[in-house]
């Protein structure tokens, strides 16, 4: 066998593992097992810290059309009747602060130059997740909350002897936030 082919073969399996490791601790997070995580002291109360997080909010745009009926008459001489359209409604993304959301056994924080932002776990109402972030509905905001910018961050598990450093999705990051807050809600039980 040649010893190119040896090496390939061996990475395949390596990235086998890797993603077989990755679905596993995903799973035991989904259960609110933490234990996959690692934590670089244990013994604090401040379980995840995620830096340059996002805090992003949907606003309706309004776009205005316009169009109309453009002849030409001769050689550079055009008639044109304008029609306004009604306009259109969006809704877009705007950006309000970039910070760091700390994820504790009591809530979420999220700290940013002008914005400071903390959500207990029992004024949450919902969690949802995008592809890059997720999206809390709280009692205390009248907002949803969105925050972006979780592929920015990545999260060291151990599975067995094996470590990774796997980069945050929309969907890892808010079955973290679940599995933190099951643990927590167990805790004062």
């Amino acid at each position: 066998m040649p010893f190119g082919l040896r090496k390939k073969k061996a990475q395949v399996t390596v990235d086998r593992q890797r993603q077989v490791d990755i679905c596993y601790a995903t799973r035991q997070l989904e259960q609110g097992n933490l234990s996959f995580v690692v934590v670089s002291n244990p013994d604090t109360p401040i379980v995840f810290s995620f830096q340059n997080i996002s805090l992003a909010e949907p606003r309706m745009a309004q776009g205005t059309l316009e169009g109309g009926i453009k002849e030409r008459i001769a050689k550079g001489l055009y008639f044109y009747v304008g029609q306004a359209q009604d306009p259109e409604l969006t809704e877009e993304l705007v950006q309000l602060d970039t910070g760091t959301m700390t994820i504790n056994s009591d809530g979420i924080a999220f700290v940013g130059k002008s914005k400071h932002i903390s959500v207990d776990f029992g004024d949450i109402d919902s969690i949802g997740h995008t592809n890059n972030g997720i999206t809390i509905s709280a009692r205390t905001h009248l907002k949803r909350l969105r925050f972006e910018g979780a592929d920015k961050v990545e999260v060291p598990l151990k599975v067995q002897d094996r470590m990774y450093s796997q980069h945050l999705s929309g969907r890892l990051m808010q079955v973290l936030l679940e599995a933190v807050m099951k643990t927590s809600l167990e805790r004062r039980r």
